[in-house]
């Protein structure tokens, strides 16, 4: 059924037309007319304010910008997690990410100072062979002969060279990779070469896991 103007009521607070049967304005939240108004008092005597909040304050305009206020930081709130949390969880892969090649480097460095370091030792055993027995181990003795005694020891014409081994108290059986070191002598133990075939399977005149014996290096 359509509302008659005459019907229409005003707010006596703010001046607001409103539809009739209203107990409040709906801009300002003030009472209609003189028996809502009564009954709102009413209400707020029936209430326990140590228990509930007084309805003079939940309908004053200064809670309702209040609730509006609230609503705004929590929609900040909301927008603001949105958007932090994928950042975070994206930094933390990156972290995560970063750390594991820092652990996977580390790694990698401790395998190759292993790796030079038995090459060295080697080294510094074939040379402390080749002082007692004049040689250093021919291909068949292998690196072996540094920890063992070889089963054929030369005898010259003007002295017996003898062993005094063990040079080594063990020898690697594999480099830090899990290859043979590789022992070769080209001319029947007068000089020999030594070497690793390192991470990735190559080795050369610059490759880090090779050492020569002092003679090859003087050619």
């Amino acid at each position: 059924m359509a509302t008659r103007e005459e019907d229409v009521i005003e707010c006596e607070q703010c001046g607001a037309k409103l539809w009739p049967g209203r107990r409040y304005c709906v801009h300002c939240y003030a009472p209609i007319g003189a028996k809502s108004a009564r009954a709102h008092v009413e209400l707020a005597r029936e209430i326990d304010p140590a228990r509930k909040i007084d309805p003079t304050i939940v309908f004053s305009p200064e809670r309702h910008e209040a609730i509006l206020r609230h609503a705004r930081r929590r929609r900040r709130t909301i927008i603001a997690s949105a958007i932090a949390v994928p950042l975070v969880i994206a930094s933390s892969i990156a972290f995560q990410a970063i750390e594991r090649h820092r652990r996977e480097t580390e790694k990698l460095m401790a395998r190759d100072r292993a790796a030079q370091k038995e090459l060295y030792a080697l080294a510094d055993a074939l040379e402390r062979f080749r002082a007692d027995v004049r040689r250093y181990p021919t291909n068949e003795e292998g690196l072996r002969s540094l920890a063992r005694r070889p089963a054929v020891i030369r005898q010259n014409s003007d002295r017996i060279d003898y062993w005094f081994g063990p040079y080594l108290d063990s020898v690697p059986e594999v480099d830090p990779w899990g290859n043979d070191y590789v022992y070769q002598t080209p001319d029947g133990g007068r000089s020999f070469e030594l070497f690793s075939y390192g991470p990735n399977g190559e080795t050369g005149p610059g490759s880090h896991f090779q050492v020569n014996s002092p003679a090859v290096d003087r050619e």
